[in-house]
């Protein structure tokens, strides 16, 4: 491939992810405005701690996209940073409106919180007997996949009890264009930077924050 087509094609992907970032800045706006008018009338299905552990889930991949970041720096990632800031912001404050709605903690929330506990001691466990440090890349990717999956499917069991009444469809129509772009995103940086741990531990996270939706999808569909 001669100098003109790569530099074509790095302008192509330049504008794609460009796109892709304005994209999902709207798509977090959006979700923290029409959850939010939604919750002003109904919280049914909603459980505290699936925007609880978001919100720690999101954390989780910011420190690993800020690695990411200072180990192999490239505009791709410096977009995903401020992505998952945005979408930290969104969460917090539909968490801090869930809480002020007077919103309850349920068996779902105690369920939730000790599975994902269980799970993230065990990955630290895991990670000592392998003598890995608990700052590392595989390590905090085991954490965002118990952060954002063991709540997604206990949101699923919550949505089947009580209804999904409480959760926009806007929410749901954006948790699965936000993850698409997200790895999309994530792909982007690879191809620009090249693999590492980091990089690969935010697409492991993903992966498993898109399965659960679509899980969630489903039984939000049957109960609507």
């Amino acid at each position: 491939m001669n100098a003109a087509a790569v530099t074509a094609s790095a302008r192509r992907d330049r504008v794609v992810n460009d796109a892709l970032f304005v994209a999902q800045l709207g798509c977090a706006i959006g979700f923290g405005i029409t959850q939010g008018v939604t919750m002003l009338s109904s919280v049914a299905g909603i459980s505290i701690t699936w925007f609880a552990l978001w919100f720690a889930f999101l954390l989780v991949n910011l420190a690993l996209a800020t690695s990411a970041l200072r180990r192999r720096p490239d505009r791709f990632m410096r977009q995903t940073v401020v992505v998952y800031t945005t979408w930290a912001i969104a969460i917090a404050a539909n968490l801090i409106m869930l809480l002020v709605a007077d919103s309850s903690w349920s068996v779902v929330d105690t369920v939730t919180l000790a599975i994902t506990g269980v799970g993230i001691v065990a990955s630290v466990v895991v990670a000592r007997v392998r003598q890995m440090a608990v700052s590392d890349a595989m390590v905090r990717a085991s954490f965002a996949v118990f952060l954002k999956s063991v709540p997604q499917i206990t949101l699923a069991w919550n949505i089947l009890r009580d209804g999904g009444d409480g959760i926009a469809l806007f929410a749901i129509i954006a948790g699965h264009l936000i993850i698409t772009m997200r790895l999309a995103q994530i792909g982007f940086s690879i191809r620009i930077s090249g693999w590492d741990r980091e990089r690969f531990g935010l697409a492991i996270g993903e992966g498993a924050n898109e399965a659960t939706w679509i899980v969630v999808t489903m039984v939000w569909l049957v109960a609507a």
